[in-house]
């Protein structure tokens, strides 16, 4: 009787065996498509991230130019209309993702070329270069030294007839500009 146990048990338990082995062979296999699939597809989609990414760049000779210009002695109003253009050109038609390794760069380029066209006294061009830099860099700033809003610092120059004192209050902008805007408010309501 043990006998017969023992034979049956073995034949049910190379049967168990047999489709265990089928069984782990099929999970096997289709463990290592489904794996080499994901890391085909993982290595194009980076490859093309990374393409787009760093597609393009800031020409360092541009770049060199506006530095050039930026250190000119006794500027006068052209030549910050040429500092202010030749900085925009740096920039014209480039778009940046935001983990693009000249975002920053090309973020004070703009921001260049708009405070360049408020000292030439083109307001109009300024205003344009403020639209720019926030299509081209949504949701981000640039601090001056004294941790206030380029953002904030250019809407109200540029829109200053339309700010209110409640959204003065509101902007993060240096002290003086803010208290030079509230005089202005003050003199315009009284």
């Amino acid at each position: 009787m043990n006998k017969l146990i023992d034979k049956m048990r073995g034949k049910y338990f190379n049967k168990f065996i047999a489709n265990k082995q089928r069984l782990n062979t099929t999970f096997y296999a289709v463990t290592a498509l489904i794996v080499l699939t994901g890391c085909n597809a993982t290595n194009q989609s980076n490859n093309v991230l990374q393409e787009n990414t760093h597609q393009f760049s800031i020409d360092s000779a541009c770049f060199a130019q506006v530095e050039h210009l930026e250190k000119a002695t006794n500027p006068n109003a052209s030549q910050y209309l040429m500092l202010a253009e030749t900085s925009a050109s740096c920039v014209a038609g480039l778009t940046f993702a935001p983990s693009h390794p000249d975002i920053h760069k090309a973020m004070q380029l703009t921001a260049l070329s708009f405070v360049n066209y408020v000292k030439a006294g083109d307001m109009q061009s300024a205003a344009n270069m403020l639209t720019q830099f926030r299509q081209s860099f949504p949701k981000q700033d640039l601090l001056f030294a004294d941790y206030t809003s380029f953002v904030d610092t250019a809407t109200v120059l540029v829109s200053q007839n339309e700010i209110t004192e409640h959204h003065l209050a509101m902007l993060n902008i240096n002290e003086n500009l803010r208290a030079e805007m509230q005089r202005k408010l003050n003199w315009t309501l009284n």
